[in-house]
């Protein structure tokens, strides 16, 4: 199945991207990151860039900055 039926590519109104729920996709997707490393990170970046971004950071690539309650914070 390609990216274009799953996904109307109208980035800047996805709900998987702007819903505050979101948060937890960013949480879950850095540890399969941190767990798997870039097999993880290409599997994401290939079907949705955008989800490798911090919902909270706004930063890519699974970058924090060192107060992100996201991922520094239990």
């Amino acid at each position: 199945m390609n990216r274009e039926n799953l996904c109307d590519e109208d980035c800047n109104h996805c709900p998987l991207i702007i819903h505050s729920n979101s948060r937890m996709l960013t949480r879950v997707f850095n540890l399969l990151y941190q767990e798997f490393g870039d097999e993880a990170y290409d599997i994401i970046q290939k079907h949705c860039p955008n989800l490798t971004v911090c919902y909270d950071c706004r930063v890519d690539d699974f970058d924090h900055y060192n107060d992100c309650k996201i991922m520094f914070e239990e």
